[in-house]
């Protein structure tokens, strides 16, 4: 009788152990799954606003010429050069088709490849307070962003409004991203200030962001971020594809779950795409897109 009800006891801890496993498991699993949608989502829609901050930065028709990340054979079209005609000056890139061999789109000065077309409206002069920068991209124009060899799908409207000389604030509605791994959904509301400006165009320059957002990852699970540390980005090759430093909370709608992702989590300022999600005092580590 002792050795049953010892036997019992062995099967019972170790089915607590396994579960317990299993559900640190589930829910590593299910909030790095939101963390590596979110800064894939971050990271693209963070892109879209650097390609419009040197485009309008660069042209003759909206300010001056300078250094710009637009790559050879990417066609800048305007169809509304005049703001006087009372909407705007409107203008379109495009990048040509996704490619079928790699890699999958035009290198930009900013090392980060593209592919499709992508759509501008500008409601005054770059420089004055109030002027309005929105981003349309639809999903029949099939814009594209990556690495050349990873390629992501974005689509929805970025609104920039210039609030001060060297800050905008930032709103993303309808957002989507779209891979190999699956469609994320994000709308955010950021600030957006420039700590270093190298000069014309935005080649140099440094960025630092801070707001929120809210999405629904590829598995359809909610989730919230608040940015706690600003996101830092520079627009070099090599630094430029995502946030060098900054921390942002995220939890997971449905389970409560809260994830604490670092984009330096070696503390070095590094020009990778290593970032930490912490959940639970247990560190992860993964690459961002």
């Amino acid at each position: 009788m002792q050795k049953s009800f010892f036997k019992l006891g062995i099967i019972v801890m170790a089915a607590l152990v396994l579960g317990c496993c299993r559900r640190e498991k589930l829910e590593a699993l299910e909030t790095i799954t939101s963390a590596e949608d979110n800064s894939t989502v971050e990271t693209e829609f963070s892109s879209a606003f650097d390609l419009g901050d040197d485009v309008v930065s660069n042209d003759t028709r909206l300010k001056k010429a300078g250094s710009t990340i637009l790559p050879s054979g990417a066609i800048l079209k305007f169809t509304d050069s005049l703001f006087t005609d009372g909407d705007g000056k409107e203008f379109e890139i495009d990048f040509g088709p996704i490619g079928s061999t790699l890699p999958f789109g035009r290198l930009c000065g900013d090392g980060r490849y593209r592919a499709g077309k992508i759509h501008f409206t500008l409601s005054a002069i770059y420089l004055n307070i109030g002027s309005r920068l929105t981003i349309n991209i639809s999903d029949n124009d099939a814009f594209f962003s990556g690495n050349g060899a990873e390629m992501t799908q974005i689509s929805g409207d970025k609104i920039m409004t210039r609030t001060q000389i060297n800050q905008f604030t930032v709103e993303v509605i309808n957002g989507k991203a779209m891979n190999a791994k699956g469609t994320v959904a994000w709308t955010a509301s950021r600030t957006i200030t420039k700590s270093i400006d190298a000069g014309p165009g935005i080649l140099g320059d440094v960025f630092e962001v801070t707001g929120t957002a809210s999405g629904t990852n590829r598995n359809g699970d909610n989730f919230t971020v608040n940015i706690t540390t600003p996101l830092k980005k520079k627009i070099e090759i090599g630094c430029a594809q995502t946030f060098i430093k900054g921390k942002l909370s995220l939890k997971n709608t449905k389970s409560g779950i809260e994830i604490l992702i670092d984009y330096d989590p070696f503390s070095d300022g590094a020009c990778d795409k290593t970032a930490k999600a912490t959940i639970n005092g247990k560190d992860h580590f993964f690459t961002v897109r």
